[in-house]
């Protein structure tokens, strides 16, 4: 079993980290706004006629460890990461 240590003061919550873990163990916070805009982030782009509205999607927030079991200790999501903030330790069990 593995364990994720995040140093969260530094994380620009990009999501690099979730998109390389194959084996589908890290996922994002959903982001809970409590503002006017919700918690969906839509993104319109006006560039050109032919690009279609993104669909809404959940707003993420920081990178966690859903999925302990299929932590297989890799280091892909710490390799990736654009800011040096993750780091992966094996728990006792």
């Amino acid at each position: 079993m593995f364990e994720i240590r995040l140093n969260a003061k530094q994380c620009v919550c990009c999501g690099v980290c979730v998109d390389v873990c194959e084996p589908g163990a890290l996922a994002m916070r959903p982001w809970r706004s409590r503002t006017i805009e919700g918690p969906r982030l839509t993104v319109f782009g006006l560039s050109s006629l032919r690009n279609a509205e993104r669909a809404a999607v959940p707003m993420g927030s920081f990178p966690y460890l859903a999925a302990v079991a299929r932590c297989d200790g890799c280091l892909a999501c710490v390799r990736e990461c654009p800011v040096s903030v993750l780091a992966v330790h094996s728990s006792a069990c």
